[in-house]
């Protein structure tokens, strides 16, 4: 959807790097990472509840029997077990843990990806808006010159007696107006540099000035508009992650409903024990194997599990409505986007005339000054005029690049996503 063209990075080779090295660099993704692996270690343990499970006991205890005419009382039994334990059939309550944990990994998962691409566009964003700020420095810097010279010329004019002290100081407060909006712009570009570096985790000097086929992008890209609204591809991460939400509510009805149901476990052991015969007054060693199924069977719960139940429904419902509504939100967000891409892709439109209006005013008030028709304020207003449209050309044309991104962020980010397999 969003040609090569329409890509900042294709542009401004310091986004680009930073794009790239964005998944290594960047700290906000550090924590979606470590949800992953936790997400995919608690899979891997919900899975290991439907396995073999293997173990050795070893344990000694002294028995104190009286036994009525017998000749001793106190015998010392040390006994060790080797076993082995399975669930056979548990009413699909384990496979249901299992899928419980893999769709909190999904959620995981998602959550990972979704942050990648919505982080690269606010990266994007950022840095544009970076690139407008630095402009605006230039800019600035070029008027306070400008009033520099102004303040100079109105002083001259008065030695000539052309002009009024009035003029002079109209050009000295034009021209302090100037050095407090420089001051102002640089501080937001240190504030926002800094907001950058947080994001993208980079710390390198970034080249923000602006080459010469961004330049020609602005004044003459076609830009799109009249976009449809793709209403089977929208979505957003909050709307997937309560899909799978409600996915694991099913799971957990699934689960207390297999609560009061009989298990079953298959079971073996392999055992010594010590016993003694009564007739002879020795000991004896013994080994057992034992193979057998176990019968698990809790009657009776106190209503928890039904109450797990009417819990695990009653969040599937809230859940589910929250999806209705969130799809209408996500409809309403991009339906706004739409129109406002339109928007401003007809005020890109209009500005780029305003440019050849102020650029042609500018060059005649130039030409005007040259030979004293017309006051220095007057020239400065025509250069400031030409710096403003110039100014609304770049910030309409990154405003439109960064809600094009979004746009297509927001129908292109479907779920879910593929989801690596557990090691």
């Amino acid at each position: 959807m969003i040609r090569e063209e329409e890509r900042p990075e294709t542009y401004f080779v310091d986004l680009n790097q930073t794009l790239e090295e964005l998944e290594d660099n960047s700290p906000v993704l550090s924590g979606h990472q470590y949800d992953f692996k936790i997400a995919e270690m608690d899979q891997l343990v919900a899975r290991s509840n439907q396995g073999l499970k293997f173990g050795v006991n070893i344990y000694g205890q002294s028995i104190h029997e009286d036994r009525p005419n017998e000749s001793f009382y106190h015998r010392y039994r040390a006994l060790n077990q080797v076993y082995l334990r399975k669930p056979i059939f548990h009413w699909g309550a384990l496979e249901a843990q299992e899928e419980i944990a893999k769709l909190n990994k999904d959620r995981s998962w998602q959550s990972l990806n979704f942050k990648k691409s919505t982080l690269k566009s606010e990266v994007r964003a950022v840095f544009l808006e970076l690139v407008v700020l630095k402009f605006r420095i230039k800019l600035a810097a070029s008027q306070i010159e400008l009033a520099k010279e102004n303040v100079n010329t109105a002083k001259e004019r008065l030695r000539l007696g052309r002009g009024t002290q009035l003029d002079i100081d109209e050009a000295k407060a034009e021209l302090i107006s100037r050095e407090i909006s420089l001051s102002e712009t640089k501080s937001s570009l240190q504030r926002k540099h800094a907001y950058f570096t947080s994001l993208s985790g980079s710390n390198e000097d970034l080249n923000l000035e602006i080459p010469d086929r961004f330049k020609s992008f602005c004044l003459t890209h076609e830009m799109q508009s009249n976009l449809p609204i793709q209403v089977g591809s929208l979505s957003s991460g909050e709307v997937e992650d309560l899909k799978l939400q409600s996915k694991i509510q099913d799971q957990a009805v699934l689960i207390a409903n297999a609560a009061l149901k009989p298990k079953i476990n298959l079971t073996s052991a392999y055992f010594q024990d010590q016993i003694d015969i009564a007739e002879s007054g020795k000991n004896l060693d013994r080994n057992n194997l034992i193979v057998g199924l176990e019968a698990h069977w809790e009657i009776w719960d106190s209503g928890k599990s039904k109450a797990q139940k009417k819990s695990a429904l009653l969040k599937k419902s809230k859940i589910n409505q929250s999806i209705i509504l969130k799809q209408k939100q996500v409809r309403s967000h991009v339906k706004t986007m739409l129109e406002e891409l339109d928007s401003l892709a007809e005020r890109i439109t209009l500005g780029r005339k305003l440019i050849e209006v102020a650029q042609s005013r500018f060059d005649k008030s130039k030409l005007e000054l040259n030979l004293n028709r017309i006051a220095p304020m007057s020239h400065f207003g025509a250069s400031v005029s030409l710096d403003m449209a110039l100014l609304n050309n770049l910030e309409y044309t990154c405003r439109y690049l960064v809600l094009l991104d979004q746009y297509a962020n927001s129908v292109a980010l479907v779920g879910p996503f593929d989801v690596p397999s557990s090691k």
